[in-house]
């Protein structure tokens, strides 16, 4: 299946709703597909990363909050719009504690429903171009050396050559070397470039350990590693 446009998955027992959600969504060039239950949904081993789900709260056989605890379960990784006839305060903050993104009474305007579903994509595609983006971070770290690595770490954890070159026992000038050469593969300019791009991946290489590094007091302080 094609991720490459948006996907509103519609999961209602009634039909008369999927047709009119699905006009409502095509009517703003949304592709939508229409389940008439949450196991059909669960049975179609959706895989489209960039869309979200409209789902009803009260259905046969297994409830909207049932499938939405299985969709958790499982990591799956499309928000969910929760609209409900029957819907309450309380039933809508039981779902948004879940990780449902909005939940709408029924009988909803349509504007609500359409804002509600725009921000569920707008929220998709952040999660998407985040994943991309630590996929492609991982990549880069695998093409570094070990020894860039355990530089990655120290100058992620604020030190400064002189001090990494008195940690891993190497020449400043080492140092210095094996820095540029990092900052190359993954594309930096800077130490702060550094930082940022670790942590907005929040990723980490897998050699990396706890380093005990010294304080300007001469007592040793220690620094997590990349990867807990």
């Amino acid at each position: 299946m094609s991720c490459s446009a948006p996907r509103v998955f519609v999961i209602d027992d009634e039909q008369s709703v999927r047709e009119s959600l699905k006009w409502l969504f095509n009517s703003i060039s949304l592709q939508v597909e229409t389940y008439d239950s949450a196991q059909a949904f669960l049975d179609a081993g959706v895989t489209h990363s960039y869309g979200c789900v409209v789902l009803d709260v009260r259905m046969q056989h297994m409830s909207g909050f049932q499938l939405q605890a299985a969709l958790c379960d499982s990591n799956f990784p499309l928000p969910v719009i929760f609209l409900s006839a029957y819907g309450d305060a309380q039933m809508g903050a039981h779902a948004i504690k879940k990780g449902a993104i909005d939940f709408l009474q029924k009988p909803y305007r349509n504007q609500d429903l359409v804002d509600a579903v725009n921000s569920a994509l707008l929220l998709s595609r952040e999660r998407l171009e985040a994943q991309n983006q630590k996929q492609k971070y991982e990549g880069w770290l695998e093409n570094l050396s070990l020894r860039e690595k355990e530089i990655l770490e120290l100058v992620v954890a604020g030190q400064s050559s002189k001090e990494i070159a008195r940690v891993l026992t190497i020449s400043p000038k080492t140092v210095e070397a094996h820095r540029a050469r990092l900052m190359s593969k993954l594309g930096t300019k800077s130490a702060k470039d550094l930082v940022h791009l670790t942590m907005l991946n929040n990723t980490h290489c897998r050699e990396c350990r706890w380093f005990s590094l010294p304080t300007t007091g001469g007592t040793r302080r220690s620094v997590p590693p990349l990867h807990a």
